[in-house]
C-alpha cells in the first residue's frame, strides 16, 4: 500500500516519498518471522530503565517484572548495559560496581545483576546482550560539577581505572571525563573488559552503541601529543584519519579477543555496534561527502566526520558480526528520514554480509510534530520487510514499554504487541 501522510501537507503529494524524487513508499503487509531479532535497550545509565536500589529484594522484582514485560510483547532479545559510565553490574575484577545500582560506586548489591538477568531472562527464551560504553567516565561536565579533573577522579572508587590511570582520561567538548581514546593503555583495558565478560557470562553478543569519539568534539589540544608521537613513529597522518584509525584500533582489538575466546571455549559471542543512524551524507549534497552515502539534508550529523567511527569499514572487514543503526527519525521529516536510512543500511548490510538489525525511536512517538503518529512504529516494522537484509529491530528504550500518558505512544504499543503476537 502507498504510505499516506500523517500530516497532509497544504500542497503536493499526499503521499510519503524518497528524499528529492517523487517515487512513493510502499509499505507491505506485516509477515510474523519468528526467527527475526525483536528487542530492546534497558538503559541503565542515570538509573533511565532501572531504578536505584533500596532493598536487594525489590530491585530483583523490578528487574522479574521487566523481563516479563518485555517477554509480554514476544520480545527475545535484551540488549543490557553493564558497563554504563567506567564501572559494572557484575562482579568485576577490573571495573567497580555501578553508582547506578546502590547510589554508591563500587559497593556491591548482594548478588550478580547481569547473571540475575540473564537467568531470568532464559526463562522466557530471550537472549541477552552485554552492553558497553567503552569511553565515558562522568555523565556531567566538570563546570557543572564544579570540579578539576583531579579531584572528580579522587571521588571514584579505587579500582576505576580512570583513578588508577587519570593519564588515560581527557576531556570531552562539553568539559565530561572520558578515557583516551588514544591510548594503548585504555584500549587494552576496555578489551580486557570484554574477555572477563565472555569468558564469565552465557552471553549471545557484546554490545557497543554510538559513543565513541564524543558527540561534544574533544578539542585537539588534547591530543595533539599523542598525535604528534604517532606521526614522529609512523609517518604523517590526517588528524580526523587518526582518531578514526584509534577507534578501528580498539574495534578490532575486541574483535581478535572474542576470535581468541571461540577458539577456547568453542561459543560464539555476537559482536554488534549500533551506531548513530547517519554513517555519511551522499557527495551530491555535502562537500567532502561520500557518493556512496545516504541521501538527506547536508547539515546532518554524520558518524564517519563527527564521531570518526567508520562503521562501513568495520562491516567490510569483517570486524563485527551485527549492526543496529539508530534511525530514529520518522517517515515525515523533511530533512532526514525514516525510509531513505533505512533502504541505504539494508543496501549497505547486504553488500558486506553483515547482519542487520534497525534500532527503532519508540521514544520519541508523541514527543514533536513528527511523531504524532500512532502508527509510526507499526509502519516501520511494515517498511523493514521490503528488505531481505534486515534481521529484525530493537527499541530505545525499555521503560517506553510501559503504557502511560502518553496516548500516541500508548497506541502504539498496542500495535505492537497486536504485530508481535
Amino acid at each position: 500500500m502507498k504510505l499516506k501522510r500523517f500530516a497532509p501537507q497544504k500542497e503536493g503529494n499526499p503521499y510519503v516519498t524518497y528524499f528529492g524524487t517523487d517515487e512513493v513508499v510502499t509499505l507491505p503487509k506485516y509477515h510474523f518471522k519468528p526467527e527475526e531479532v525483536r528487542g530492546v535497550w534497558v538503559s541503565n545509565v542515570a538509573n533511565i530503565d532501572t531504578p536505584q536500589m533500596k532493598s536487594k529484594e525489590e530491585y530483583q522484582n523490578y528487574l522479574k517484572a521487566m523481563i516479563e514485560r518485555i517477554a509480554s510483547y514476544n520480545m527475545n532479545t535484551i540488549v543490557f548495559q553493564v558497563r554504563p559510565a567506567n564501572d559494572a553490574y557484575y562482579p568485576s575484577l577490573l571495573n567497580p560496581w555501578s553508582r547506578f545500582i546502590t547510589g554508591t560506586e563500587g559497593q556491591d548489591p548482594g548478588f550478580d545483576v547481569l547473571q540475575f538477568v540473564i537467568d531470568e531472562a532464559n526463562k522466557y527464551g530471550i537472549r541477552v546482550h552485554a552492553w558497553m560504553n567503552p569511553y565515558r567516565v562522568s555523565l556531567k561536565s566538570l563546570n557543572d560539577l564544579n570540579q578539576t579533573k583531579e579531584e572528580y577522579l579522587s571521588t571514584l572508587d579505587a579500582l576505576n581505572f580512570a583513578r588508577r590511570h587519570p593519564e588515560c582520561t581527557i576531556l570531552d567538548g562539553a568539559g565530561k571525563v572520558i578515557l583516551r581514546p588514544a591510548s594503548e593503555e585504555v584500549i587494552e583495558f576496555i578489551t580486557e573488559t570484554v574477555s572477563e565478560i565472555v569468558n564469565n557470562y552465557d552471553v549471545e553478543g557484546i554490545h557497543i552503541d554510538d559513543y565513541f569519539y564524543p558527540y561534544a568534539k574533544i578539542d585537539p589540544q588534547y591530543e595533539i601529543a599523542d598525535y604528534n608521537a604517532y606521526c614522529k613513529r609512523f609517518g604523517l597522518i590526517g588528524f580526523d584519519d587518526w582518531r578514526r584509525q584509534n577507534v578501528d584500533t580498539l574495534i578490532k582489538s575486541i574483535n581478535n579477543a572474542l576470535k581468541k575466546s571461540f577458539s577456547k571455549t568453542g561459543r560464539k559471542v555476537l559482536f554488534g555496534i549500533s551506531p548513530f543512524g547517519i554513517y555519511r551524507t551522499n557527495s551530491s549534497l555535502k562537500e567532502g561527502g561520500w557518493e556512496k552515502g545516504s541521501l538527506h539534508s547536508p547539515k546532518a550529523l554524520e558518524c564517519y566526520t563527527d564521531l570518526y567511527s567508520d562503521i562501513y569499514k568495520w562491516m567490510k572487514e569483517g570486524w563485527i558480526d551485527y549492526v543496529v543503526p539508530q534511525v530514529y527519525f520518522p517517515f515525515e521529516r523533511p530533512d532526514v528520514t525514516y525510509h531513505d536510512l533505512t533502504k541505504w543500511w539494508a543496501g549497505i548490510a547486504k553488500e558486506t554480509k553483515t547482519t542487520l538489525y534497525i534500532g527503532q525511536g519508540l521514544y520519541q512517538m508523541g514527543k514533536s510534530e513528527y511523531w504524532q503518529n500512532p502508527d509510526e512504529i507499526a509502519n516501520q516494522l511494515r517498511f523493514n520487510q521490503l528488505f531481505s537484509s534486515i534481521k529484525g529491530t530493537i527499541l530505545f528504550t525499555y521503560h517506553d514499554l510501559v503504557p502511560g500518558d502518553n496516548p500516541v505512544k500508548d497506541e502504539a504499543l498496542k500495535q505492537l504487541k497486536n504485530i508481535w503476537n
